[in-house]
């Protein structure tokens, strides 16, 4: 994804989100990169399309996210909720920073992270 400030500098913003359905009726989201105000969008878009069909379980592999910022946490509180009120199983594989952002903002004790 290619973004450009204001000054008109052009920056490459490392972010891949992929799809994968292993085992039948079990979803794995995985990211990689920034998680941020541009890259945000593409993540939301992606686990609305994951939930077609409503799959018994997400995780979502966060392992490889080096950035994240408060839109892309109000993200993974959405995935979270939209989880919850669907019945779908959901799990966070989280990264060292995506942990360390979770338990600064408290939000450690709602989102569901493996290994916590």
């Amino acid at each position: 994804m290619t973004v450009t400030s204001g000054d008109c500098d052009i920056k490459e913003v490392p972010f891949s989100v992929t799809v994968a359905r292993p085992h039948g009726t079990q979803v794995v989201i995985s990211v990689a990169g920034e998680i941020d105000m541009t890259t945000s969008e593409d993540l939301k878009e992606t686990f609305e399309e994951a939930l077609e069909p409503v799959p018994g379980r997400l995780v979502v592999d966060l392992e490889r996210v080096e950035f994240c910022d408060s839109t892309g946490l109000a993200t993974l509180v959405r995935i979270n909720d939209r989880c919850g009120s669907r019945g779908v199983g959901l799990s966070f594989l989280p990264s060292p920073t995506i942990r360390r952002l979770a338990q600064k903002t408290g939000l450690s004790t709602l989102l569901p992270l493996a290994g916590a």
